[in-house]
């Protein structure tokens, strides 16, 4: 069997499917090969899952570096006047 970290189809509607992984298990096809996974509607595991999203987000350098470029204005660039051609 190909141990993957992708959800298998029947992790659809479990709350701990982040798309491209479980929130709980490293491999969930292993945790269906039983017919049914244990973090399926499991509110233990939901509770916990839902107390991990509440903490704090503690952002990269990447990312404040990129909220930093976003929030200063851009410089102001002095542009001459054009001269009138023809008249003194």
């Amino acid at each position: 069997m190909r141990i993957s970290a992708k959800p298998v189809r029947k992790c659809h509607a479990c709350r701990l499917n982040l798309g491209d992984h479980c929130w709980l298990y490293a491999s969930p096809r292993s945790q269906w090969r039983r017919r049914s996974c244990r973090g399926f509607d499991n509110e233990d595991a939901y509770a916990s899952y839902a107390a991990w999203l509440d903490q704090p987000n503690v952002k990269t350098r990447r990312e404040l570096r990129k909220e930093f470029f976003r929030s200063r204005p851009a410089p102001k660039t002095f542009v001459p006047p054009r001269a009138r051609r023809g008249k003194a």
